[in-house]
């Protein structure tokens, strides 16, 4: 379960005021679900200040759960958190990566594909992709992680994947996937990853926005990034709905272009 919180600034006038002095309140509170997984969404209607003490109340157990319309964000002890759908972000980039190369048609199917994954988190992430690609070359940090999955791919699939001691040895790929945000690095080649990353690819592509249906958009609340709604809707909900949605944009260096670039 999650919350959306939509901050409607309207003049009160003193009618209005007088109701939130005796407990009426400013919150519209509405339980929704989307896809079978529920969420709350709550509106604040304020002439200023938005209520968040009111609103860390409301959310209770949910508080850290919170995905927010529009730019506006809690401040530091609020006992509101944003949600960060780490996984669901990761899965994105491996399903734009698999796009990429079946766009690439046989071509693909030869490639050469890179990985980061320095802290070893998404080896789901390179199992996928092995499948997809003549050979994966991972860098990570905890090579432990992967040793398992190196063998199994080759005995089970006959997929190859090879771990990479720097990332000098991702040069030679076509492309690289970053699953997980991180440090301030360069790569010559280009990079798929998730967004608010230090790394920087020739060129960089980040803030997929998915193809959804117009009937499922919609279901989430007008403001609301539909990556952050999806990741909270996949992550703390009950029923995981299917991850095989196409692309309809993006940005490659900051530079917003429709569906994914041909590489």
């Amino acid at each position: 379960m999650f919350v959306v919180v939509t901050i409607q600034r309207e003049e009160k006038g003193l009618l209005a005021l007088a109701g939130d002095l005796w407990g009426k309140g400013p919150l519209e509170i509405k339980r929704r679900s989307f896809l079978g997984n529920g969420f709350y969404h709550i509106i604040d209607r304020t002439g200023g200040r938005p209520h968040w003490e009111r609103l860390a109340r409301t959310a209770g157990r949910a508080a850290t759960r919170l995905v927010m319309a529009g730019e506006e964000e809690p401040p530091a002890g609020s006992g509101l958190r944003l949600y960060n759908p780490v996984v669901f972000a990761g899965r994105m980039t491996a399903m734009a990566g698999a796009q990429l190369l079946a766009a690439m048609g046989e071509e693909g199917r030869r490639a050469l594909v890179a990985m980061v994954d320095e802290d070893g988190l998404f080896t789901w992430c390179a199992g996928e992709l092995a499948r997809r690609c003549g050979l994966l070359r991972v860098y990570t940090k905890r090579p432990d992680r992967y040793r398992a999955l190196c063998r199994d791919l080759m005995e089970g699939l006959g997929a190859s994947l090879t771990l990479a001691e720097s990332p000098r040895e991702l040069e030679s790929c076509r492309f690289a996937v970053s699953p997980a945000p991180t440090g301030v690095w360069k790569l010559s080649l280009p990079v798929v990853t998730v967004n608010h990353s230090g790394i920087q690819g020739r060129p960089t592509i980040n803030r997929l926005e998915p193809d959804l249906p117009p009937e499922l958009l919609e279901e989430i609340p007008a403001g609301v990034d539909p990556m952050l709604f999806l990741g909270a809707a996949w992550e703390t909900g009950l029923r995981k709905f299917p991850l095989d949605m196409g692309f309809s944009g993006c940005r490659v260096d900051g530079r917003r272009v429709e569906g994914l670039p041909p590489l």
